[in-house]
């Protein structure tokens, strides 16, 4: 929003520089910059009535702790209730609406030199005295007019969405606009006289032969104006303003405003003043404790004070006691509902430059033992040198539905920020196969990446949200070893590097199983278990489901950090034996439907006496090996904490290392 200085000045009636004041506004929240003679605000999508020159007077003077003297100038008039002016209202989409009835104008006059500049300045173009004069008001209080020509309307006014199908209106400038079933309108008998909150018709607009005019008011609800805007390929003040949220209680007001103003630049033979679905907001109350502010805040501020400073604001003090101070919440403050709002309001007010820096106070040292899973696993990857990345969590239904089974139902957004991406993610993987496309493309060829947030679908009683941790390994990189051989990164480096991870973040007794839903791997993927708990999915990444954005082969993981429950026991340090350790290997022939994790299971629980380790060092399947065998290398270390071992200490535990193959597994020594 624009404002001209030298017509703000006036308005709050200072002095100030147009670099004071504009610091003053970026104090309360309202950041500004200056560019000629304009001072531009930026101000917050729930500060909706921070847009006029009225809502920034408020919060001047709420700032200087004055009250403001100015009173808005206003023509009183009646209010009238007439099924034959206006006839249905659609409650679910306006709360409010007025009409007010200008009947035999002449001698219409511009606007003043002034309040012509002022408009012009915000951005708005000058088009008839009438229309003008709208717009004047609503930059001063706030509240959208719309004037139509009233001998263009068959009379009575609706206001609902369309219940036929294409529907169609000619919209101020000419161009024809198919009104979609989800906007709000304006009707007369005729049809569709405006797209409520955005723009009027061309039918029913004024012009310099129009003598009787119908001034319109009205509070839209916010989400019934949201985002429709932007679907006619609008964005006009009015819309603005709606989205955000107009004072439901400002309309009557305002026209009283105009009718005051217009008597300045016009003579009329009539007017008056309709209204219907008028219900004055329920008032909430907010309790205040001055002292409990004042502890989080660390100012020292009296309860006169506060009052002073939410009064400006447009609160009412509805009840006081020693403690507590209850205040109304004005009909233009709807975002107030919590004390802690109250806080942020004084603070502002206040000026946070202005709050005392305080030492941190010491305190007893709080010994957090909850291990985060997450936590611990961001941490892990990141020695691993894998990057962090963050994306926003909305994809197109093709994206959706490539990586997500159809069981997984999408969560749409009533109103996307991006049309061609309609849905919130089920997946993290689209954003990291188009991060790695991008990276490739500036010839990196070894890249890590990993991502953490939510994913959504519906379900029948609502949605529901999940955390993930995704990640990609991208390794296409020319490089050689000493011995002039190329590292391959291939599945079994996924499942050592992962693997390894998830022990070092502190998680135990991992199993892997072969993958029971694999999407977005190909058949070349595991799922992680923790005992009967499936943490997560670890594979070769099926190239038909990047979209083409990931050309070569690539691996990646999700896993679920939120069904991962570490164990709260303090980590146990084991003292290293300064005593020698030996090794010994066998190969073994075993039945090839036997998988190394039932022999590495047998051996584990058969606690052999001094046997540390033991690994799989080859297998082997051909010549001299029986079908339907395989050939196992396994190599055994041993050692003691307390003295040197002897050959027969080892040589006993091997014997009975080989029974127990033997017996449970019909494994024998290999000839």
């Amino acid at each position: 929003m624009k404002i001209q200085y030298s017509f703000l000045k006036n308005f709050l009636n200072t002095n100030l520089s147009q670099k004071k004041l504009s610091d003053v506004f970026t104090q309360v929240g309202f950041e500004c910059e200056i560019e000629g003679d304009l001072i531009e605000f930026d101000i917050t999508p729930n500060r909706g009535d921070a847009l006029s020159l009225r809502g920034l007077e408020r919060e001047f003077y709420a700032y200087q702790s004055k009250k403001p003297s100015q009173k808005i100038d206003t023509s009183s008039l009646k209010l009238i209730q007439d099924k034959k002016i206006i006839n249905h209202i659609d409650s679910s989409g306006c709360g409010n609406y007025h009409l007010m009835l200008i009947k035999g104008l002449k001698k219409i006059k511009n606007l003043d030199y002034k309040k012509r500049s002022f408009i012009e300045s915000a951005g708005i173009p000058l088009i008839n005295p009438m229309v003008d004069l709208g717009n004047y008001v609503m930059l001063e209080l706030g509240a959208p007019m719309h004037v139509f020509d009233l001998t263009k309307l068959v009379l009575p006014i609706n206001v609902r969405f369309p219940q036929d199908k294409n529907n169609s209106v000619t919209v101020i400038g000419g161009d024809v606009k198919d009104v979609q079933s989800s906007s709000l309108t304006i009707q007369d008998q005729s049809g569709i006289q405006a797209i409520a909150g955005i723009i009027g018709s061309e039918v029913s607009s004024v012009s310099l032969k129009t003598s009787s005019i119908a001034v319109e008011a009205a509070f839209f609800r916010p989400e019934a104006i949201v985002n429709q805007a932007r679907k006619y390929g609008l964005a006009t003040d009015a819309a603005h303003r709606f989205e955000r949220g107009v004072d439901p209680e400002l309309q009557q007001l305002a026209l009283e405003r105009y009718l005051f103003l217009l008597d300045q630049i016009a003579e009329y033979d009539s007017v008056e003043l309709y209204y219907s679905n008028f219900n004055k907001t329920k008032k909430k109350n907010v309790k205040l404790d001055v002292a409990r502010f004042n502890k989080f805040s660390g100012l020292n501020l009296k309860a006169s004070k506060a009052i002073l400073i939410l009064k400006n604001l447009g609160f009412k003090v509805h009840s006081r006691s020693e403690k507590n101070v209850i205040f109304n919440i004005p009909s233009h403050r709807f975002d107030i509902s919590l004390e802690e709002d109250l806080y942020e309001e004084l603070l502002r007010s206040y000026g946070y430059d202005n709050i005392p820096t305080s030492k941190p106070k010491a305190g007893p040292i709080n010994n957090n033992k909850q291990n985060n899973a997450l936590g611990n696993l961001r941490l892990g990857l990141v020695h691993s040198g894998f990057k962090e990345l963050m994306h926003m969590p909305f994809v197109s239904r093709d994206s959706f539905h490539q990586l997500n089974s159809n069981k997984w139902k999408p969560a749409e957004l009533q109103n996307p920020i991006n049309e061609k991406e309609p849905l919130l993610r089920g997946s993290l993987f689209r954003s990291l196969f188009a991060a790695v496309n991008s990276n490739v493309k500036k010839g990196y060829t070894s890249i890590k990446v990993f991502e953490a947030g939510n994913v959504f679908k519906k379900e029948k009683s609502g949605f529901t949200q999940s955390l993930h941790l995704s990640g990609i390994i991208y390794h296409h990189e020319p490089q050689q070893t000493w011995s002039q051989k190329e590292l391959t990164y291939d599945f079994f480096s996924l499942k050592a590097e992962i693997s390894k991870l998830l022990q070092t973040s502190g998680m135990q007794n991992i199993e892997l199983q072969k993958a029971s839903s694999l999407v977005p791997f190909n058949e070349n993927a595991l799922d992680i278990f923790i005992g009967k708990q499936k943490i997560g999915v670890m594979g070769e990444i099926d190239l038909f489901v990047t979209e083409k954005l990931v050309k070569k082969q690539t691996y990646g993981f999700v896993i679920y950090p939120e069904k991962i429950l570490l164990s709260s026991a303090e980590p146990k340090i084991i003292k290293t034996s300064k005593f020698p350790l030996s090794t010994r290997d066998i190969n073994i022939v075993i039945d090839k439907s036997i998988s190394y994790e039932a022999v590495e299971s047998l051996i584990s629980q058969g606690a052999i006496k001094y046997l540390v380790s033991f690994d799989l060092i080859n297998t082997f399947e051909g010549k001299g090996i029986p079908k339907g065998s395989v050939s196992m290398t396994l190599r055994f270390t041993f050692q003691s904490n307390t003295k040197s071992l002897l050959e027969s200490e080892i040589s006993s535990s091997m014997q009975i290392l080989l029974k127990l193959l033997d017996k449970r597994l019909n494994a024998k020594i290999r000839s």
